[in-house]
């Protein structure tokens, strides 16, 4: 049986109105834009704790790392970005994006719902 949780995106606005990651954050509430920092791992001062923070909280929420196993946060990124790359409703930035240094970051637009598809199935009797 499926686990019952909390869909992406969803999930991602609690956290961003939450304020609880340093970098998460609303660029621009109206049009929906939002950053998450993105520093890469093997640049000099990235700390697990600040800069992967978003990543295992993610990991943690999909049951795919629980406190006390060993750390992977290169999995926990890759892992996160997967998964926002297969939302339909979630674009990046590009252009407001700041891929190196210290300031790494993605900007993020959140599109309009998309209806569900013709094509899924549905409870016919």
């Amino acid at each position: 049986m499926p686990v019952s949780r909390m869909r992406m995106r969803p999930w991602l606005e609690k956290m961003i109105d939450s304020n609880a990651i340093t970098g998460l954050n609303w660029v621009d509430k109206d049009k929906t834009m939002f950053s998450i920092p993105w520093k890469h791992a093997a640049r000099h001062g990235w700390e697990m704790e600040k800069d992967a923070c978003l990543f295992k909280k993610w990991a943690i929420h999909t049951g795919k790392y629980v406190e006390g196993q060993t750390s992977d946060p290169k999995t926990w990124k890759a892992n996160f970005r997967c998964a926002m790359n297969s939302l339909p409703d979630i674009e990046e930035v590009k252009d407001k994006s700041i891929n190196k240094g210290h300031q790494a970051m993605r900007v993020f637009r959140m599109l309009p719902a998309t209806p569900k598809s013709r094509g899924e199935k549905t409870d016919r009797k």
